[in-house]
């Protein structure tokens, strides 16, 4: 059984291998991050929109995948945060502006379709400033992002909650964009 402590200490490529090999489901992993997810998300607001839902569907399709004998992705049953700047057709993507709040995509971004094909679980799309425009993680529609370490800074800019979810553990990595240092 994974706890939502282990998760931190794991790394993506120890997860995918852990998952392929049968000593953990990806549904055990999705649980353990979900339930990281739910003691910092509160005090974080790392993601403007989790996914537990479609994060215990897509760990299911992973272990079907692995149960019937078949490649289950290089990123089998790994958790990962989606930066709402990038499109994903099975979440809202708001991009941090009242002027998206409502917009879902049709398609998904090759960076979304990728990770899906090699097998990763997206746990919800993580926070941003309105458009990526800024250095620091506050939006009008969602809560700011705070930092994991210290909860009266800033975790940075346009990547706020993907940098958040990663140093607070819920997921090993994230997608993030860095078009002015955000990542760096």
């Amino acid at each position: 059984m994974v706890s939502a402590k282990d998760i931190g200490g794991m790394t993506a490529v120890d997860i995918a291998a852990k998952v392929r090999g049968k000593e953990v489901s990806a549904a055990e992993i999705t649980d353990a991050a979900i339930a990281r997810m739910e003691v910092t998300e509160p005090h974080l607001h790392a993601y403007c929109t989790p996914a537990p839902d479609l994060a215990r569907k897509m760990a299911a399709a992973v272990d079907a995948k692995i149960a019937a004998g078949e490649d289950a992705g290089s990123l089998a049953g790994v958790p990962i945060g989606i930066k709402d700047l990038v499109c994903t057709k099975d979440l809202p993507t708001v991009s941090g502006s009242f002027i998206y709040e409502d917009f879902t995509p049709e398609h998904d971004d090759i960076v979304v379709e990728r990770l899906k094909a090699a097998g990763a679980v997206i746990m919800g799309k993580t926070n941003v400033p309105e458009f990526g425009y800024s250095g620091v993680g506050h939006n009008p529609v969602f809560e700011t992002t705070r930092n994991p370490w210290n909860l009266e800074r800033t975790p940075g800019g346009s990547s706020a909650g993907s940098g958040a979810s990663v140093a607070a553990g819920v997921t090993p990595f994230a997608i993030g964009s860095d078009g002015g240092g955000s990542v760096r």
